[in-house]
């Protein structure tokens, strides 16, 4: 054999070898086969910290009261994988969501189940769905529970009073006269009514022309007002050892046709509103409770959740309502957990009717009632 032939031949098997190299270099990846969720980005509410993100679940802590309706989650997956419901998307978590994540080869699945929720206790909660009839031989009216040894307070005992007085002729047996009842058509089944009335010719004679729908914690003595002034009828608060965090909640309000002063004048340009407020306090032997002239001055307040713009609307409203500290005040762990503050929730048809400012016929619904607490 000639010396180019021996040459030849190395050289080809050579030139075969590179060329089936480089075919192995330019041939298409395989798809992949793998089908994770690395990481997740919350959108439509702030997490309380990252979240956790194991095999198959993953666990997003928030604040008990914020809106989980309409979550969107954006998710980083495994190069080539795909998500279902799609990565953006708005969700419900009020329940768990599971997503299956296909990998790229489309030969692998797998679910994550995913949950929003806090790790915080239940919150008080009122759906105004039961109520009771307090009777005795000369009225029936609702009343509202909001602990096992606690109901929630009205004007309603005042008002039986002024309901037998001439110029009213109001059944005192018929619950639904009284300024505070349950109603249906609430957020959720059945809600609490607050209505601003007339007081008759009784009431103008003590100075007390309307009686505003409100419903409160603490407690509610009329004859208080003969000695001390119908401020003094409502005792605001009680004892509380957990420090609140948020009020929540529904209310629908429509305003009386004319907003009028104590002394039954017009008060033009102005329309009547609504109140809802809690306020948590220190008691001491002077201020054992607030009452109607200083629930929101008194300087024993050391929070306050207060709904700022109230308005007037058809259809129902969600609030949500920070507990923000008073300028200067702090709580005291031992004081707190010794019983020395107390607590008030506060719903009213008349943001001024303490003062017997108001519109005759103004109704404030409010329902889903909640207070978180930390």
């Amino acid at each position: 054999m000639s010396k180019s032939k021996h040459l030849l031949i190395p050289m080809i098997s050579l030139l075969t070898l590179l060329l089936v190299g480089l075919d192995s270099c330019i041939r298409p990846e395989a798809p992949n086969a793998e089908a994770d969720i690395l990481s997740v980005e919350v959108e439509g509410i702030t997490p309380r910290e990252k979240p956790l993100i194991t095999n198959t679940a993953i666990k997003i802590e928030a604040e008990p009261w914020v809106d989980r309706t309409a979550v969107a989650l954006s998710f980083t997956l495994t190069p080539g994988a795909t998500i279902s419901p799609a990565s953006g998307s708005k969700q419900d978590f009020t329940r768990p969501v599971t997503y299956t994540v296909t990998s790229e080869d489309k030969q692998w699945t797998k679910e994550y189940t995913v949950t929003i929720a806090s790790s915080r206790p239940a919150p008080g909660h009122f759906d105004f769905e039961t109520v009771s009839l307090h009777k005795d031989n000369v009225c029936q009216y609702h009343e509202f529970v909001y602990s096992e040894t606690t109901p929630w307070q009205s004007p309603n005992a005042g008002y039986v009073f002024v309901s037998q007085g001439d110029g009213l002729r109001l059944d005192p047996k018929d619950p639904l006269i009284y300024p505070m009842t349950q109603s249906e058509g609430g957020y959720k089944g059945h809600c609490v009514q607050l209505r601003t009335l007339s007081t008759g010719a009784m009431g103008k004679r003590f100075g007390s022309p309307k009686a505003a729908g409100t419903l409160f914690l603490g407690k509610f003595n009329p004859f208080a007002a003969i000695q001390g002034g119908p401020e003094k009828a409502t005792l605001f608060g009680e004892r509380e050892t957990r420090k609140p965090l948020m009020l929540t909640g529904y209310y629908k309000y429509k305003s009386g046709d004319k907003l009028t002063d104590k002394d039954s004048k017009e008060i033009e340009g102005k329309k009547d509103l609504p109140a809802i407020y809690a306020v948590f306090f220190e008691t001491d032997k002077k201020t054992p409770y607030l009452d109607g002239g200083n629930v929101l001055t008194s300087p024993n307040i050391v929070l306050t959740a207060q709904l700022k713009d109230p308005k007037e609307s058809d259809e129902w409203i969600h609030f949500q309502l920070p507990f923000e500290p008073a300028e200067g005040k702090s709580i005291d762990p031992a004081k707190l957990k010794d019983g020395r503050y107390k607590l008030t929730i506060v719903m009213t048809s008349s943001k001024e009717g303490a003062k017997f400012e108001g519109a005759i016929g103004s109704t404030l619904l409010v329902d889903e009632i909640d207070v978180y607490y930390e």
